[in-house]
Formats: C-alpha cells, sequence, structure tokens
C-alpha cells in the first residue's frame, strides 16, 4: 500500500468517468474481475460472508476476513479495496488493532460504515464518534507509514424507508464531518431516487459513491448527475450464483425430450 496506489486509486475518483466496481468475493472471482479489465478490485462483505455461509453483518470472523484478503491481495495487481462494515471494532482500540492487521496486508482502501453493526437497534454511531473513529484508522495508517483510502458509508438511506431533501441535508452533515475526520470519498448505499442524488452530488465535498439497486438509473444518468464511483455490491455475487444455478440445472434436470432420446 504505497503512496504510488493510493494516489492512483485516487485518482480513479476524479476523472469524467466513473470509477465501476464489479465486487467480488474470493480470488477466483477477483481474478476474473481483473481480467476483464477493471482498474481496481473491491470485496463485498455480503458475498464473502454468505461464500462461506454466514449472514452480513461480520459474522464471518475478522480472522477468516484477515484471511481472504491476503489471498485475493497476492492474486492481483491492481488497487484492492476491502468492505470491513464497521471494522469488527466497538472500542477505538480494538478498532486501530483490527486496521494494523488489515493494512499489513497490502491493500490500498476500505469502505467503513457508519451503523452499528449488531446492535440491538441498529443505530448509527453518532457524527462525532463516527468522525473519530476515522481519525483513528488515519492514525494507524500514518503509524505504519501507509496511505489508505477511506470511502466513509453512511447508511442513512438504509435506515430511513422515506427518502427526502431533508434526510439527503443530514447525511451531507455527516459527509463534512467525516471529510474533516481524513474520509477520501462518501458512499451513500439504498439512494435510488435521481433528483435526490443530484441535490447529494452539489453538496458534497466528497466523491460520491452510489451502489446500483433496484429502481437505480443507468449509469450513464449516474455520471451525467457526477456521481464518481458505482459499486455493484452483491449484485455481482448473486449474478454468478444464478447463472450457475441455471448451469447446473440444465445439466441435472435435462429437457424430457433429451431423457427419452438418451
Amino acid at each position: 500500500m504505497n503512496r504510488i496506489d493510493y494516489d492512483y486509486f485516487k485518482s480513479l475518483h476524479n476523472q469524467q468517468k466513473p470509477l465501476m466496481l464489479y465486487n467480488c468475493w474470493d480470488v477466483a472471482s477477483a481474478k476474473a474481475i481483473a481480467k476483464a479489465g477493471s482498474k481496481a478490485i473491491a470485496t463485498s462483505s455480503f458475498a464473502m460472508a454468505d461464500a462461506w455461509g454466514y449472514s452480513d453483518g461480520e459474522q464471518l470472523s475478522f480472522e477468516q476476513l484477515l484471511w481472504s484478503v491476503s489471498r485475493i491481495a497476492e492474486h492481483v495487481s491492481v488497487p484492492l479495496t476491502v468492505d470491513i462494515e464497521g471494522g469488527y471494532a466497538v472500542d477505538e482500540e480494538s478498532l486501530a488493532n483490527n486496521m494494523e492487521q488489515l493494512f499489513q496486508l497490502g491493500i490500498c482502501g476500505i469502505n467503513f460504515e457508519d451503523q452499528k453493526v449488531n446492535h440491538p437497534d441498529d443505530e448509527l454511531w453518532a457524527i462525532k464518534e463516527q468522525s473519530q473513529r476515522i481519525q483513528t484508522i488515519q492514525q494507524v495508517a500514518a503509524k505504519l507509514q501507509k496511505n489508505v483510502f477511506i470511502n466513509a458509508r453512511t447508511d442513512l438511506f438504509f435506515k430511513k424507508t422515506k427518502h427526502s431533501l431533508g434526510l439527503v441535508n443530514e447525511a451531507i452533515e455527516r459527509t463534512y464531518a467525516y471529510a474533516e475526520a481524513g474520509a477520501d470519498a462518501i458512499f451513500i448505499p439504498g439512494l435510488t431516487e435521481q433528483s435526490l442524488i443530484e441535490q447529494f452530488v452539489q453538496k458534497s465535498p466528497l466523491p460520491v459513491n452510489v451502489m446500483v439497486m433496484d429502481g437505480m438509473i443507468s449509469n450513464a444518468e449516474l455520471q451525467e448527475l457526477g456521481v464518481k464511483r458505482i459499486s455493484y455490491g452483491p449484485y455481482s455475487y448473486f449474478q454468478a450464483m444464478h447463472h450457475l444455478q441455471d448451469d447446473a440445472r440444465s445439466i441435472l434436470q435435462p429437457p424430457a425430450h433429451y431423457s427419452e432420446m438418451s
């Protein structure tokens, strides 16, 4: 995770065309996506967990996450960014320890969310608390003399079913605080309404990352709005599993006329 890798990855968020990230979950998927021409590789926490039989939400152990990321990092030559959910930590000491282990693996960036993972009320960290957590991550990177691109994720648009300009402004307040704490970009999964995405992009001090979901406008339209990073999250995993199931079904359950011929 040297400065050249970080600068290159950061520059991908500053171009006319958005950085397209078709997310991976293991070495095989990462290699396939890299061979397809991706400029960077990004993991999906949901896909990685589900591939190992776990639910999303830090149910995959941190040790398993480290092992999987280390294997992916060994097999790709483009920048690698990792979805670390909430960092697998509540207190800052644990967060720092986890990040120190993760940053030794040669990754270039992370997604870091403001939802309190596994919290009974599923609430978000207060702005001040999450800003301090971002600062802790930056302090660890500085201590190790490494550079990490922090894609700060806010789950506000997942928490509320009704989206409005007021909610956009609430998210923008978080974005300014996260930027001041050291975040490099802002990730707003769950927001799909074109007019609200446009408002958010215009107000945001950071490059904006959206996630492809049902009801989302086209990538070309997102580019016109000024979105700088488009992630597919677990979509790639769902597609791969769907195609695998279809292929298996065609072999295991061939059409009736085929069975009669054989």
